[in-house]
């Protein structure tokens, strides 16, 4: 075998056997709950890292974004953004890990007073209320009119 055939031949079996990094592109997700009284962005975060905010949703709706810019073995979360409110970084964080899945987060509360958990126990059900509001009528009518 010649020195160029030897050369290519190793250049192969190094890209076919060294380790790669693990390309991960499962999706973070944010489902506003009926109940909720605001529309809403959303965005990932993870260190200095942030997407671009989500295009807006209603209440009644989930909105995800992919985790591709994350690296695996990574710290995330999601921000929820109330339109023509607060924002609010969901809890927990969670550590991006390949073949996770994706992950939804709730959010729920007012545009004042945005709360957004991982749902572990009834406790985001207990205190989201699942019930109806004028505020968050009104927002999901000013999207529909969009």
């Amino acid at each position: 075998m010649s020195y160029s055939k030897t050369f290519i031949a190793l250049a192969l079996l190094l890209v076919f056997v060294s380790p790669r990094p693990v390309n991960a592109a499962e999706n973070a997700c944010v489902s506003l709950l009926v109940g909720a009284g605001y529309a809403a962005h959303m965005r990932i975060k993870s260190g200095d890292f942030r997407t671009g905010w989500s295009g807006s949703f209603a209440i009644g709706k989930t909105k995800c974004k992919s985790l591709k810019g994350v690296p695996v073995g990574n710290e995330y979360t999601v921000e929820v953004k109330a339109i023509l409110g607060k924002s609010k970084n969901c809890s927990p964080s969670m550590i991006h890990t390949a073949g996770g899945g994706s992950k939804t987060w709730q959010a729920w509360g007012t545009s004042l007073s945005v709360k957004c958990k991982m749902p572990s126990t009834d406790e985001v059900a207990i205190e989201s209320g699942y019930e109806a509001n004028k505020d968050g009528i009104k927002a999901a009518k000013s999207l529909d009119k969009e």
